[in-house]
């Protein structure tokens, strides 16, 4: 008597907000992906509020698309979050912005990588390539200490990580069960990067696949609180705003968990190098953003 074997699930776990047609594309290319024997996908997609008509055009283009509808303040975390409680339990939840274009064969990549590697307890993550700047955007992070971050250059190998963007992050249900969910401390910016810490403390392989498995575009310094064409005012209103480079609440949230004695010096030193940018009439900038590889191999 042969006993069929149920797939393992894979629950894409994605969530948007006023970008229709980037959204679509990002699922358009999610239903182009050859998914191999064995598996099968499901998707959970958090409509955060948009007015533009995002979650009706899912609807009728993705009828098996999970719709699940926000407030307009769930941002990335809370986004993510309804979806993944909506999701549970499944064998394995993969992370993906809607601003992603994945590549064929993309999530087949990720699942060799797993079911390639010696620990279970593992998680895939995959680079994207801005398309016109051929440059490397997200992906695997490197760090020299708990704050000097650089992005990681995919090569043709698989390659360890200590942290990762949650762009495209295969996460598998024993990681779950290990350190939990993303940390609701947060609402956009530091979550991604506080998972990945806590999953090597805890024993979590992070892999980066090889190669870029999508394709979206770097995010610009403009409108945002690097941006030299903005009053002093407006500059600082964006660096402590939800999506912002230093929500105090959250800067302190990811001190607190990762930042070496004396915690406080470290939480207010992103303030004091603005302050700074402020008197210098915003001519230089001293605060940076995470290193990124200079060109694509």
């Amino acid at each position: 008597m042969t006993i069929l074997q149920q797939p393992k699930d894979i629950s894409v776990l994605m969530t948007c907000f006023n970008r229709r047609e980037t959204t679509l594309n990002c699922l358009r290319s999610l239903a182009e992906q050859e998914i191999p024997p064995g598996y099968r996908i499901r998707v959970f997609l958090t409509d955060d509020g948009s007015s533009d008509g995002t979650g009706g055009a899912v609807r009728r283009e993705f009828p098996d698309v999970n719709v699940l509808q926000g407030d307009g303040n769930l941002y990335w975390v809370g986004g993510t979050m309804l979806a993944w409680n909506a999701a549970r339990p499944s064998d394995f939840y993969l992370w993906l912005n809607d601003d992603v274009r994945l590549q064929p064969a993309a999530i087949h990549t990720l699942l060799d990588v797993y079911e390639a590697a010696e620990n279970p307890a593992t998680m895939v993550a995959g680079a994207t390539c801005d398309p016109d700047a051929g440059k490397t955007c997200t992906g695997g992070l490197r760090r020299r200490n708990w704050h000097d971050v650089s992005v990681m250059e995919p090569t043709d190998e698989v390659q360890h990580c200590d942290s990762m963007a949650g762009n495209i992050v295969l996460v598998p249900r024993c990681v779950e069960d290990r350190i939990g969910t993303l940390d609701t401390a947060y609402r956009h910016f530091f979550a991604d990067g506080d998972y990945g810490m806590r999953a090597r403390k805890a024993g979590v392989d992070i892999l980066l696949a090889p190669r870029h498995l999508g394709t979206c575009k770097l995010n610009p310094l403009a409108n945002t609180s690097f941006d030299p064409k903005l009053s002093i005012r407006q500059r600082w209103d964006k660096m402590f705003g939800p999506k912002g480079y230093r929500p105090p609440r959250e800067w302190w949230a990811f001190v607190r968990s990762h930042a070496p004695r004396p915690k406080l010096v470290y939480w207010i030193v992103p303030y004091l190098l603005f302050g700074l940018e402020s008197l210098a009439g915003g001519k230089v900038r001293l605060r940076r953003h995470v290193k990124a590889p200079m060109k694509v191999t």
